[in-house]
């Protein structure tokens, strides 16, 4: 099947290492271009795995990684009242891939690391629907817990498409995130999306984590003030998994794992002493930010006056 004009967007950071392998793999059977956005830091201010992350610019070398600086203290807190710093830097690293895209790019579609497309069905789905003819979709997936073989009943619908032509910056740095693109965009468009087949088109591992990696999660994400995150980990893993979840509740059924993904320690074999890696300075960063052809900054510049 031919690559359509799409480019997958990857948000990343170290601690989503066991799931970017096959989230690259599938990607690459239908996108045109591969971004990947990475922070110098966790957004809970540790530096990251910085030996890790270079075994793994150095094994996708076909990918575009834009590693840039995790830099708090120079973003205006004010911003931070209606965006909460998470969710800022999880659409600051969206944001910052828009200026990367491809001239032939027609459509971006905006995955977390964690959530790897069946790019089989996807390309599938890519030939016989009517996707460039909708402002901006969201696509349903399949959610997992604990184990890949996990598998909840009940469907989300967090993976965006949207077109390029739609996206504005200041659309991206929102507290609501993908679902803001969603929202505040004018249609044609649609929720729920299925496969050809009438089933999701993606696999959404977001909680697919050991004990030490799911503490880590709950401590650096946008929802970390929500809840005892820490609390209902350690009570999580002190049993076996008990046919629920202690986020939404889910019921789940056990599944053959679609994909290679497992919890033992995730080993890269670099393909070469190359890679794509844009290094950002502080100054690129808050270029971008305040990058005169967007109406970023000066809607900033209104909220904060």
């Amino acid at each position: 099947m031919q690559k359509h004009p799409v480019a997958a967007v990857i948000n990343f950071c170290s601690n989503e290492s066991r799931f970017i392998g096959s989230c690259i793999e599938e990607a690459r059977k239908f996108a045109r271009q591969i971004i990947i956005p990475v922070a110098d830091h966790f957004f809970d201010g540790t530096a990251e795995n910085r030996t890790l992350l270079e075994q793994i610019y150095r094994t996708y070398p076909d990918c575009l990684f834009i590693e840039y600086p995790y830099i708090p203290s120079e973003i205006p807190r004010r911003i931070f009242k209606d965006v909460s710093p998470a969710h800022f830097w999880h659409s600051c690293s969206r944001l910052v891939s828009l200026s990367f895209l491809e001239k032939s790019i027609e459509t971006v579609l905006f995955l977390d690391a964690d959530e790897v497309p069946d790019g089989d069905k996807f390309s599938e789905w890519l030939e016989v629907s009517d996707y460039q003819h909708n402002t901006v979709m969201k696509l349903s997936n399949y959610w997992y817990f604990r184990e890949p073989s996990h598998q909840a009943l009940s469907w989300e619908d967090s993976v965006v498409l949207v077109q390029v032509r739609a996206i504005t910056q200041d659309l991206i740095l929102r507290q609501e995130e993908r679902d803001a693109i969603y929202d505040l965009l004018p249609g044609p468009k649609r929720r729920h999306v299925m496969g050809p087949d009438g089933q999701p088109m993606f696999h959404h591992f977001s909680w697919v984590r050991t004990k030490e990696e799911m503490l880590k999660k709950v401590q650096s994400w946008g929802h970390k003030g929500d809840r005892n995150w820490i609390e209902l980990v350690e009570k999580e893993f002190s049993a076996p998994f008990q046919g629920t979840d202690f986020i939404h509740g889910y019921q789940y059924k056990a599944i053959e794992p679609r994909f290679d993904i497992r919890l033992e320690p995730t080993v890269f074999k670099p393909l070469s002493q190359e890679s794509r890696v844009v290094h950002l300075t502080q100054k690129n960063l808050c270029d971008l930010l305040k990058f005169k052809k967007s109406i970023l900054w000066k809607w900033l510049s209104s909220l904060y006056k």
